[in-house]
């Protein structure tokens, strides 16, 4: 979702006359001194003479005080310019600061907080700050040129990651009576988001002895060892999401599906050679899994490869082996949301349980009923990155499923 930009100040529009241009214009700015870094372009509507702050349609610039890895004002949307006055002035060669003039120009980030004031770069009277590092300038200061420049910074992308245990419904349905639905919520959730200001990885942790769920006197699901985590990367070097969720032993439905281990990881970092793309792989283990007691053979599976789950479930509303299930065990399901947005999600389920439990013969003068089950084992996500395109293509993908 792209933020609504709001100015604190209203430009001035000078008296002077003022030459429209029939394209916009990309201006190049290359600053460096003792570590001090303003690099990459800012583009105008193509407006020559003065300029006010809606003349400038984009910002692409790499900001520091102290050298790389540095700070990047993403493009438009992201980043608002403001000037007070009448001292940016366009020629079709470069951008102008009249130092002798009053007012500013202030280039501030604009992603989490609308109202923010901090001031990434400010030109005002003789100087020139940049991340509060304050550099002389003097005269009508050619800031921005259309010299040919060094590439612009590619924009990071903007990874969050969540992974969690387990989660789903399940929904009891009898003639006459009212469905009644239960909701499994998202167990041991683990998550971090990357607000793109930190040179250190960001993970989250949580781990869990165990969690079980007894829903109408049906033992749903039994998990031990429950270990989810999610990091976030972002500096030149390294730029990723990254969501794992593992558990030890465990059982759904009172055992008719078991394992002794599972491990389901999604990856994804931004494409080295396609702008907007991000690459995704994900991994998933599942070691001793057993269906209605009987082994599902080892081997290497594709994602979203469904095995058939039936047999009996104990349930004490029913009679002695009187309820069957019918249903589908779905490995590695992957979903992708918020195409075409600025915000895509990438979600994984390592094993996706769904169907009907029905009971034949009820007990204590119960009608026959039917039990659906929804549920999802491994959450792993990616539940929005954006490449600050505001267009983000899907993600490229690469997918492994190991029973072992």
């Amino acid at each position: 979702m792209k933020l609504r930009l709001v100015f604190g100040l209203a430009a001035v529009i000078a008296s002077a006359p003022i030459f429209a241009s029939a394209a916009p214009i990309i201006y190049h700015v290359d600053y460096e001194n003792n570590g001090v870094l303003l690099i990459g372009t800012i583009t105008t509507d193509g407006k020559l003479g003065t300029l006010a702050s809606s003349d400038f349609v984009n910002v692409h610039l790499l900001v520091s005080n102290s050298g790389l890895p540095g700070f990047i004002l993403l493009p438009w949307g992201y980043t608002q310019i403001e000037i007070q006055g009448t001292p940016v002035t366009a020629t079709a060669d470069g951008l102008y600061f009249d130092t002798s003039q009053g007012g500013y120009m202030k280039i501030n980030d604009n992603l989490e907080y609308p109202f923010n004031d901090d001031q990434r770069v400010l030109l005002q009277g003789n100087t020139m700050t940049i991340e509060a590092e304050g550099e002389p300038i003097s005269g009508n200061y050619e800031f921005a040129t259309l010299a040919t420049p060094t590439p612009p910074p590619v924009p990071p992308v903007r990874f969050s990651a969540e992974s969690d245990a387990i989660f789903g419904t399940v929904t009891t349905t009898a003639a006459g009576w009212v469905p009644n639905p239960t909701t499994i919520l998202p167990q041991a959730v683990t998550y971090v988001a990357n607000q793109f200001v930190t040179n250190i990885p960001n993970p989250s942790h949580t781990t869990d002895s165990g969690e079980s769920l007894t829903t109408f006197g049906v033992l749903v699901y039994n998990l031990l060892n429950i270990d989810d985590f999610a990091q976030t990367d972002y500096n030149l070097a390294v730029d990723d999401g990254v969501a794992e969720a593992k558990t030890g032993a465990g059982s759904l439905l009172g055992g008719l599906i078991y394992w002794q281990s599972h491990d389901d990881r999604l990856a994804c970092k931004p494409d080295a050679n396609i702008t907007n793309h991000v690459d995704c792989a994900a991994t998933e283990v599942i070691t001793g899994l057993l269906i209605n007691r009987v082994a599902v053979h080892l081997g290497k599976y594709p994602a979203g490869t469904a095995f058939p789950v039936f047999g009996p479930v104990a349930d004490p509303n029913c009679g002695p082996k009187q309820e069957a299930f019918s249903g589908y065990l779905i490995t590695q399901e992957s979903r992708i949301t918020g195409l075409g947005t600025s915000g895509v999600g990438m979600s994984m389920t390592g094993m996706h349980l769904v169907g009907d439990a029905t009971c034949v013969s009820a007990v204590s003068g119960r009608p026959p009923f039917t039990t659906h089950y929804d549920l999802a084992v491994g959450g792993s996500s990616l539940p929005s990155y954006d490449s600050g395109s505001g267009n983000s293509a899907p993600p490229n993908t690469a997918y492994a499923v190991q029973l072992q």
